[in-house]
C-alpha cells in the first residue's frame, strides 16, 4: 500500500509510512491542537519534491512564516502551493468545480483547512439545510475521486463540537458524511502538557492508537 510522508518522523512511524495516497483523511479536533500545523508539514514535503499541492484555506491562517521555520527551501515550496481563500460557502462551491478540471500528473496533494467553518456559517443563516448538506457531500465525494483516480492524498481538517448527552466527547461538524468519506480519521486532543493524536478509523491499522507530541520549529517532536 504506497503512503506518502506525513512531513513528521513520529507521524511517519505513527501511520507505518505516512498517509495513504488515494483515499480522503481527515484530521479534526479542537481550535489549538494543530491541525493546519500537520496539513503544512505535508504539503511542504510534497512541494520539496517537486509536486504541486492545492491548499484550500477556509479560515484565513496560512502563515508564510510558519513555512518558513519549516523549509529551507520556502521560496520553492510557495511557488509550489496553489492557495485558494474562499470567504463563503459559495465561493467554497465554486472551487471544487474549479480543482476538478485542474488536476493533472502535477498535482501530489490537496488540502482543505477547514471544509466545516463556512458550511457551518452558511447553516446559520439558510433555511435550507437539505441544500447546503447536498453540497456539502458533493464536495467530499469530489474529494473521494480526486484521491483514488489520481493516486494522491487528500487531507482535510474539521472543526468539533460537544456532545450534550456527554460533555466528555466531540463530534464532528457535518457527522456522517465525513465519516463515511473518511478511509482515515485522526482525532487531535489536548493534554495537559503536549498535544495528542488518536487514531479513530483506517484501514489497516488498529484504532485508538494514540501520539503525543508538541509543536516545534521544525514541525513536531514525540512526547514520551
Amino acid at each position: 500500500m504506497e503512503k506518502i510522508s506525513s512531513g513528521a518522523r513520529c507521524l511517519d512511524m505513527f501511520l507505518k509510512g505516512g498517509y495513504d495516497v488515494d483515499i480522503v483523511t481527515t484530521i479534526f479536533g479542537p481550535s489549538g491542537t494543530g491541525k493546519t500545523n500537520l496539513c503544512l508539514l505535508a504539503a511542504v514535503k510534497i512541494a520539496e519534491k517537486g509536486k504541486k499541492v492545492i491548499f484550500i484555506d477556509t479560515e484565513g491562517g496560512i502563515a508564510v512564516e510558519r513555512i518558513k521555520q519549516l523549509s529551507e527551501r520556502w521560496e520553492e515550496v510557495l511557488e509550489k502551493i496553489i492557495f485558494f481563500n474562499p470567504l463563503n460557502f459559495e465561493q467554497q462551491k465554486e472551487i471544487f468545480e474549479k480543482i476538478k478540471i485542474m488536476m493533472n500528473g502535477t498535482i501530489g496533494m490537496i488540502v482543505v483547512d477547514s471544509i466545516s467553518m463556512l458550511y457551518r456559517l452558511e447553516l446559520g443563516r439558510s433555511e435550507e439545510v437539505y441544500e447546503v448538506n447536498s453540497a456539502l457531500g458533493k464536495q467530499i465525494a469530489v474529494l473521494v475521486e480526486i484521491a483514488r483516480k489520481y493516486k494522491i492524498p487528500v487531507l482535510i481538517t474539521n472543526q468539533v463540537y460537544s456532545d450534550f448527552g456527554n460533555r466528555d466527547q466531540v463530534k464532528m461538524v457535518g457527522g456522517d458524511l465525513l465519516k463515511y468519506g473518511s478511509k482515515c480519521l485522526l482525532e487531535l486532543v489536548k493534554f495537559q502538557n503536549c498535544r495528542g493524536l488518536v487514531l479513530r478509523k483506517h484501514r489497516s491499522l488498529p484504532e485508538d492508537g494514540e501520539l503525543r507530541y508538541k509543536i516545534v520549529e521544525q514541525g513536531i517532536e514525540e512526547v514520551m
